[in-house]
């Protein structure tokens, strides 16, 4: 990821994506570790799982897992709902047919879903009642909301492999 473009132009990217859309923005390598040090919180649940210890792993982690999966092997960006019940656009970065890793976001609502306070619950020690106050701001997105920032997304990763290959 880091030969496309350095850290910090992908902590940029971040950072756009964050202020465009309210998402917490993030971009992973290959092995699926985020690599700028920057974190953008779009909601105040993820931030409070994240403090817990083994939440992050049984919720963010997982899903991250799949996801990375999903996109390496179709190449094709993925829009599916975390654990928790939250939104999570992946979009993968490919130069020459190899995976280097993805951009994306996550931390809203799909239009109609709200949290898994169940799984939430369990996993954290969180009442039902504190996961509902931390998601009571949660952006919404519809499904064409989640379709165009993967589209925007999309855009951005394919303009910084044109760039790299076109200097390789």
């Amino acid at each position: 990821m880091t030969d496309i473009l350095p850290a910090k132009e992908w902590a940029k990217l971040e950072q756009d994506i964050y202020d465009r859309y309210g998402v917490s923005a993030h971009a992973h390598n290959k092995d699926g570790a985020p690599f700028t040090g920057r974190e953008l919180w779009g909601n105040r649940l993820c931030p409070a799982l994240r403090k817990i210890p083994g939440a992050g792993t049984g919720i963010c982690a997982v899903v991250n897992q799949a996801v990375r999966a999903e996109a390496r092997q179709t190449g094709k960006s993925v829009i599916t709902e975390c654990d928790a019940g939250l939104m999570l656009i992946a979009v993968p970065v490919i130069v020459d047919g190899e995976f280097l890793g993805m951009l994306g976001g996550c931390g809203g609502l799909c239009d109609g879903a709200e949290p898994e306070s169940f799984l939430v619950e369990k996993l954290t020690g969180m009442s039902e009642e504190q996961v509902a106050e931390l998601a009571s701001d949660m952006r919404r997105y519809s499904e064409e909301d989640a379709q165009a920032i993967a589209r925007d997304i999309e855009e951005r990763v394919a303009e910084a492999v044109r760039a790299y290959t076109a200097g390789h």
